[in-house]
């Protein structure tokens, strides 16, 4: 349940406001532009990945699909916040 209500709503927020390599936020148009990625990702975490494999795998979104050079450091910054929120997360559940 916790998932429905918060886990996927803040990994896609996250995506939006601090990832967003094709500047689709603030676009209402292309609200759910990352959502394909927010399964994989949560559960990665669920996995107890961490955050150097999370980095892996938004590199390889930001490489290999979407062609775009130079987002390696973004990439790594943003997975460390996903790692931490999802930590955080888990430890208020307990």
């Amino acid at each position: 349940m916790w998932w429905k209500r918060r886990g996927a709503a803040s990994i896609r927020a996250i995506l939006r406001s601090d990832w967003d390599p094709v500047f689709a936020n603030g676009v209402p148009e292309a609200a759910d532009e990352y959502d394909g990625y927010i399964g994989p990702i949560g559960r990665m975490l669920r996995e107890g990945r961490a955050a150097f494999e999370v980095a892996a795998y938004l590199t390889h979104i930001t490489t290999d699909r979407m062609e775009l050079e130079g987002w390696a450091e973004q990439n790594e910054g943003v997975a460390e916040q996903l790692v931490r929120w999802y930590a955080d997360e888990m430890a208020c559940a307990d």
